[in-house]
């Protein structure tokens, strides 16, 4: 391992858009044991890797839906006591999955655990077999981002103000305090995912940062009505954050980065094809070549996600050979 990487200060060669480049991964936490997450958690952070993240489901988000699938609030404050430096949220959390109020309140404490390092996500959320399978209510598309709207302003108030009073369509508060309040100021950044005018004008309005699952042309077309949507609300947007989120597949050589995006599109009950355009798959100087396409559209913060079993060498390569190769 590099001197840098044991330090966590691997020096940051690429600018985009006045920001610095950051690589950060996403441990899918679905049919893994909580000790292999833990390691793999420990690992990101001692690499100096910028970012980590869990997602936010019930079940295993696509493929069988048996298997282990964290509880995502009890993961969240663990990863703030297992990591110590990499910046740590969800991508994202669903809105329809819990009550805002009690949502804002968990993550401030989050948040207060972790010293001030916690991102958190947020959106409509989309994966309908869950709340089949539990039982629970799963309004519209519509519903579901008008509660988004709602929540925003509800969390960030709370987040805020010593007390709020709101009175929503789908939420109401009462003269309600939160304390503990976040560490970070203002409060925790706020990064919104989707691709939609949906989420580009909530974005335009709320985020610190918006996330593109997909290839580097579709992240641009998403942030293109983002551009679109900060012009009609007066905002700038170089105050947003471009992240994009493919999948990975990194290895010393291309016969195994094969096999590894193989292995995990089966996983996720895919067929791994010719189109790669929402992976990132190869060796350490391909997987640069490829980095550098999103940061061509704009993007200054790839999320990369990464599924069960958690490759450690992956990681390590990432860390010591791909985020230096960057310039």
């Amino acid at each position: 391992m590099s001197p840098a990487a044991r330090s966590g200060t691997i020096r940051v060669v690429l600018v985009v858009r006045g920001r610095a480049f950051h690589l950060g991964v996403q441990l899918q936490p679905h049919r893994a044991t909580w000790s292999e997450y833990e390691a793999a958690l420990r690992l990101v952070d001692e690499l100096g890797l910028h970012s980590v993240w869990s997602a936010d489901h019930l079940l295993p988000f696509a493929g069988p839906d048996g298997g282990a699938c964290f509880e995502t609030m009890t993961s969240l404050s663990a990863m703030a006591l297992v990591t110590s430096r990499a910046r740590f949220g969800v991508l994202v959390n669903g809105v329809v999955y819990r009550e805002p109020a009690i949502l804002a309140k968990a993550c401030a404490q989050v948040d207060e655990m972790s010293g001030g390092r916690l991102e958190f996500g947020i959106g409509a959320g989309w994966a309908e077999r869950e709340f089949t399978a539990y039982g629970l209510a799963f309004p519209d598309v519509a519903e579901r981002f008008a509660r988004l709207e709602e929540a925003i302003e509800l969390i960030i108030s709370l987040w805020t103000r010593p007390r709020t009073t709101f009175e929503g369509r789908y939420y109401q508060l009462h003269d309600a305090p939160l304390v503990p309040k976040p560490v970070q100021s203002p409060h925790p950044p706020i990064t919104l995912g989707g691709t939609g005018w949906r989420t580009a004008r909530l974005a335009a309005r709320f985020a610190s940062r918006l996330n593109v699952v997909g290839s580097p042309q579709t992240a641009a077309a998403a942030f293109e009505r983002l551009q679109r949507c900060c012009v009609e609300v007066g905002r700038d947007v170089e105050e947003v954050e471009w992240s994009a989120h493919p999948r990975v597949a990194v290895a010393a050589n291309e016969a195994r980065a094969e096999e590894l995006a193989r292995r995990q599109a089966e996983a996720l009950g895919e067929a791994l094809g010719a189109d790669r355009s929402g992976w990132i798959v190869g060796t350490p100087p391909q997987a640069i070549r490829q980095l550098k396409r999103y940061a061509e559209v704009g993007v200054s913060h790839v999320v990369l996600g990464l599924g069960h079993p958690f490759d450690a060498e992956l990681l390590r390569l990432l860390a010591t050979e791909v985020l230096p190769g960057l310039s």
